[in-house]
C-alpha cells in the first residue's frame, strides 16, 4: 500500500497558523487526487519523435523506461504547480483588508478610479496591500504608473511600479511607518516615456 507522506513530517511545526492552514489545504488535495497513473503498456509501441527520426538521423532507441519517467515527471511537476496555484487562491480569497482608501481620478485621467485595501500588519511590520484601478490607459513605448505615499501633499515614497488596461489588481506588501505619512496619502502617478518625475498624478485619495 503507498504510504501517504505525513504533513508533519513535510512542513514541520514552525509555520505561522495562517500559513500552516494554507498549506495543509493544498496537502490534502494532492493526497486526494493520488498519483498520476501508469503509462499505457501500448504506448511503448508509439513511435515518439528519437524513434520516428531514427532512420534518417541514425538515432539509437532509448530504453522504453525513459518514457514512463518522462511522464510521471511531468505529471508530478503538474501536480505541484496546481498546489502553488491553490494555495495562491487560498491566499488572495484569505485578504481581509482592514482599511480602504478610495482613490478617484484627475484631470489627466477622469474616467480612472481604484481602491487601496490594507491588510493587518504582519510580526516583520510588513502591511498587506491590494491595489485595483480601473480606467488607465497603458502606457507604451516604456511608459508605467508609480504608487507614491505622500507627506504635505506631495509624492515622497514609491511604493508600487505597474502598468495597466481596464481594470488592473495588484498584490504587494510594504514595511513603512504610515504615521510619518499623510492621513491615506497615496497617489498614483503617471510616468511617460523619458518623464520620470511624479509630478503627474492620475489619481488621488477621494474627498
Amino acid at each position: 500500500m503507498r504510504r501517504v507522506p505525513d504533513f508533519d513530517e513535510l512542513i514541520g511545526d514552525d509555520l505561522p497558523a495562517e500559513e500552516r492552514a494554507r498549506l495543509l489545504r493544498t496537502h490534502e488535495l494532492l493526497v486526494q487526487a493520488g498519483p498520476p497513473p501508469e503509462l499505457d503498456p501500448e504506448l511503448d509501441a508509439v513511435p515518439w519523435p528519437d524513434e520516428a527520426l531514427g532512420p534518417i538521423f541514425g538515432r539509437k532507441r532509448k530504453p522504453a523506461g525513459w518514457r514512463r519517467r518522462v511522464v510521471l515527471g511531468a505529471a508530478f511537476a503538474t501536480a505541484i504547480v496546481l498546489g502553488i496555484f491553490l494555495g495562491q487562491a487560498t491566499k488572495d480569497d484569505s485578504f481581509k483588508a482592514e482599511r480602504t482608501v478610495a482613490l478617484q481620478g484627475t484631470k489627466l485621467a477622469r474616467a480612472a478610479s481604484g481602491t487601496l485595501e490594507l491588510g493587518r500588519r504582519d510580526r516583520h511590520g510588513n502591511w498587506p496591500m491590494k491595489l485595483r484601478v480601473k480606467n488607465l490607459k497603458w502606457l507604451p513605448d516604456g511608459g508605467y504608473y508609480d504608487l507614491y505615499l505622500t507627506r504635505g501633499g506631495k509624492p515622497l515614497v514609491l511604493c508600487l511600479t505597474f502598468n495597466a488596461r481596464d481594470e488592473t489588481v495588484l498584490r504587494f506588501s510594504a514595511a513603512y511607518q504610515l504615521d510619518r505619512f499623510d492621513r491615506n496619502g497615496w497617489v498614483v502617478t503617471r510616468q511617460l516615456r523619458d518623464h520620470h518625475e511624479p509630478d503627474q498624478i492620475v489619481l488621488k485619495p477621494a474627498v
